[in-house]
């Protein structure tokens, strides 16, 4: 199996390449987006281990645009970075996760792994649901929400987002509905966690 490894240090580059090739796998190598971009028309990987921080690349870039132009390849991100941004990537269309710090055999048998479904260790796998059950809020619902958070009143909120109260009025029923609470001390103390969440 040909296998795309994505990261921007040499170092972690052949620590991967080497533990992937005793598997026998055919490895490639990229250290930014544009090196990955050519190597996937050039070579068409079967999977792609992708490293979320690339000096000034995002990698998540490279998720959406494989997802669009190479259906068929899967994802496995391999990095270190936050669960936050691991999540920006599995909603781009990434297949899997792995830890960099995750063992050479414990990686080898995720590229398998990923090749017939989603590869998912049991803390992300549990963000993901949580994510899924979170309420879907307007911008403006966010907006109204954010106010709510700094305990501003309804007149405060119009004010602050220059629309009129009764159009608050209207948003604060739909946060009510979608958070589902109606007591606005319970509201607002929800909206500081609501928003929490989404940071995380």
């Amino acid at each position: 199996m040909s296998v795309l490894v994505v990261d921007d240090h040499p170092v972690t580059r052949e620590g991967v390449r080497a533990g992937l090739a005793r598997a026998g796998h055919t490895v490639l190598e990229a250290g930014d987006l544009a090196a990955a971009r050519d190597a996937v028309r050039a070579h068409r990987p079967s999977v792609v281990l992708l490293d979320l921080h690339l000096g000034g690349d995002d990698g998540v870039d490279l998720v959406g645009e494989l997802r669009a132009d190479r259906p068929d390849t899967r994802i496995l991100v391999l990095s270190q970075a936050p669960l936050s941004e691991v999540l920006r990537a599995i909603r781009a269309g990434a297949h899997g996760y792995v830890a960099k710090s995750a063992p050479s055999a414990e990686l080898a048998a995720a590229v398998i792994a990923v090749c017939s479904g989603p590869v998912f260790p049991a803390e992300l796998a549990a963000a993901i649901v949580a994510e899924a059950d979170r309420p879907r809020l307007t911008a403006r619902e966010l907006d109204v929400l954010r106010c709510l958070a700094k305990s501003y009143d309804n007149r405060e909120i119009a004010e602050e987002l220059g629309i009129a109260l009764r159009t608050v009025h209207r948003h604060l029923d739909a946060v009510r509905d979608k958070l589902g609470t109606r007591r606005r001390s319970q509201l607002i103390r929800l909206a500081g966690q609501w928003l929490q969440g989404q940071r995380g």
